[in-house]
């Protein structure tokens, strides 16, 4: 039986106050919102191109309630599966999802919601270096973070400890790995929208500007 190549999109349902608590400190909580709304309909819609082909299938990880109408209207829109985010921080949420989707398939790629960066291409590279000897590949972020990570096999460790939402992320992440004594690779970086100088970056950009108007 073929085994299927995998693409996990975390998401949240965009509730003010729920969503981009950075944002919402400098643009108030319905804007932040707003954005984090039109952040995970383009990461969808940039995910699901290949997709749509055949080349890999996407699941949308719901939080905190799989049931809202917003992801069933996501689901219809961009022919998704959807699952519900397991319980516990972020790492165990990864881990869960990871581990759980590894069982019968071949490689999983993980995203968030907020990096427009990301498109088919990206993950396309990212399936590459899972094809080429690595079990673990990271996209980086310009923060010290890292917007994707793709595995072939995995390791609750590689979550445990980490101080998320940080600058250390992708460091610690990266040590947890060595420690494993695995292959791994990293990606091009990338920038997600977490601060003010984030979306003034993204606002103003000519790729991507129009999303904001």
């Amino acid at each position: 039986m073929k085994k299927d190549n995998i693409v996990i999109c975390f998401c949240k349902h965009p509730e003010p106050g729920k969503v981009k608590s950075r944002l919402a400190a400098d643009l108030g909580k319905d804007h932040a919102a707003k954005i984090y709304e039109i952040l995970l309909n383009q990461t969808l819609l940039n995910i699901t191109q290949d997709h749509q082909h055949g080349n890999y299938k996407v699941i949308l990880y719901c939080y905190p309630d799989i049931n809202h109408s917003s992801f069933c209207e996501l689901k219809n829109k961009y022919s998704l599966s959807l699952k519900q985010q397991s319980k516990g921080n972020l790492g165990d949420k990864m881990y869960h999802a990871i581990n759980k989707q590894l069982s019968g398939n071949k490689n999983i790629i993980l995203v968030g919601s907020d990096c427009l960066e990301i498109d088919s291409s990206y993950i396309a590279m990212a399936f590459n270096e899972l094809d080429s000897g690595n079990k673990i590949t990271l996209g980086p972020t310009i923060d010290g973070g890292y917007a994707l990570i793709g595995a072939n096999q995995i390791h609750k460790s590689i979550f445990e400890d980490i101080n998320w939402s940080t600058s250390d992320v992708l460091e610690q992440t990266i040590s947890k790995i060595e420690k494993l004594y695995w292959e791994y690779s990293c990606l091009p970086k990338v920038r997600d929208i977490d601060r003010i100088e984030d979306y003034q970056y993204f606002s103003t950009h000519h790729k991507y500007k129009a999303l904001f108007n």
